[in-house]
């Protein structure tokens, strides 16, 4: 069991840490700690081998080429300095700085005087000197710049994933506290109606109203279940297109939350990409929940149009405001979501906000040439 337990982790994937010790009633397997860690690291020194055998492959390559050409120092310098930046941008920290040095050892190969590791002339010192200081720096800021893009990721998904929580919290919340007990309520006044089957004639009156009210909740409850489950996913989009559920959508949101929402909608594509369609719906349902939720108007207006080439998509209220680059960086997930959503689509997004002056979102996703006009589509 164990060795089975062991070859099943053997064929995890290199990104996954599982600590052996839980295997067979916590008993040490490895003194070593874990094996997919031990296997990663591996990896990375494999790939970070093969990186500087890259390198040194190219700087070797380039150092016969120009000795060939008789290039000078300075144009040999600069065609190392590209290889550098090349696997700087590829590679990581470490074969960067070795490849780095590789090439001022070969720079001191072909300085004068030539094929002799030894140089001379005290301006060519300098200029491998310099070209090693840029290199080390170039390697330090891609390195540096690649560990911000990572951890800015990693922020990305942990607010998602955050948010994906929250989301769940609330439809759980909602079904607990108020579908579930509407239901009880529903389910004892069933009760009661059931208990009066032999009632006189003249109450039947009374009975049927009883009636009318629970047909009310039970309606009631269904449009507030079917809410829920438009806000996890819309089946509209891939029946009725974007238009038409985007506009259901506002009615929708318009009479559960009691607020105005003025939807205007034209020259939209009839055959909209669903996962463009599905990007910028989401993008509707967020921007129209942020509006009513932190703009204090009651008013909002919606506008979604096609262009020969995009779509685009307008929320705009009169509300408070806000500053959209505290608002990106805050722990909130609104605008990030859009932005990230957008991204998934090669789409645009920005925000134009200011204090007392409301807020207008506009985003705008590319279209691909399949996807035809109304216009184009009577021709």
């Amino acid at each position: 069991m164990v060795v089975s337990e062991i070859a099943c982790l053997r064929r995890l994937p290199h990104h996954c840490t599982v600590p052996l010790k839980a295997l067979a009633n916590d008993r040490p397997i490895l003194e070593s700690g874990n094996l997919t860690v031990e296997h990663s690291d591996f990896h990375k020194f494999w790939r970070s081998a093969k990186l500087c055998l890259l390198g040194v492959l190219g700087l070797s390559s380039i150092t016969i080429i120009c000795i060939r050409l008789h290039l000078n120092l300075a144009a040999i310098g600069f065609l190392y300095m590209i290889v550098v930046v090349l696997l700087s941008r590829i590679g990581d920290f470490v074969s960067s700085i070795f490849t780095a040095v590789a090439a001022v050892c070969c720079l001191a190969y072909v300085a004068p005087p030539a094929y002799s590791f030894r140089v001379d002339d005290p301006l060519d010192v300098v200029a491998i000197v310099a070209f090693l200081t840029t290199s080390v720096v170039i390697a330090g800021l891609v390195s540096r710049l690649r560990k911000m893009t990572a951890d800015a990721v990693v922020s990305v998904h942990r607010k998602l994933i955050d948010a994906e929580e929250r989301e769940y919290t609330k439809i759980a919340k909602e079904l607990n506290e108020d579908i579930n007990q509407r239901v009880a309520l529903l389910a004892f006044g069933l009760e009661q109606l059931d208990g009066r089957e032999r009632i006189p004639t003249e109450a039947v009156g009374k009975v049927s109203g009883h009636t009318r009210e629970l047909w009310q909740q039970v309606s009631e409850i269904g449009a507030d279940i079917h809410a829920i489950s438009h806000r996890l996913r819309s089946s509209n989009l891939e029946y009725l297109g974007l238009e038409t559920s985007a506009e259901a959508y506002c009615k929708e949101f318009a009479k559960h939350q009691r607020v105005e929402i003025d939807f205007r909608g034209h020259n939209v594509p009839s055959d909209v990409p669903l996962e463009i369609s599905f990007a910028l719906f989401r993008v509707l349902q967020e921007a129209l929940l942020n509006s009513a939720k932190h703009s204090g108007k009651k008013h909002f207006e919606v506008e979604l149009f096609g262009t020969p080439d995009a779509i685009h998509l307008t929320v705009r209220d009169s509300g408070s405001g806000f500053d959209p680059a505290v608002a990106m960086l805050g722990s909130g997930l609104g605008l990030t979501s859009m932005r990230e959503r957008l991204k998934l689509v090669n789409g645009e997004f920005s925000v134009d906000s200011q204090a007392q002056r409301g807020t207008t979102i506009h985003v705008r996703a590319p279209l691909s040439r399949r996807a035809m006009f109304p216009s184009q589509l009577s021709r």
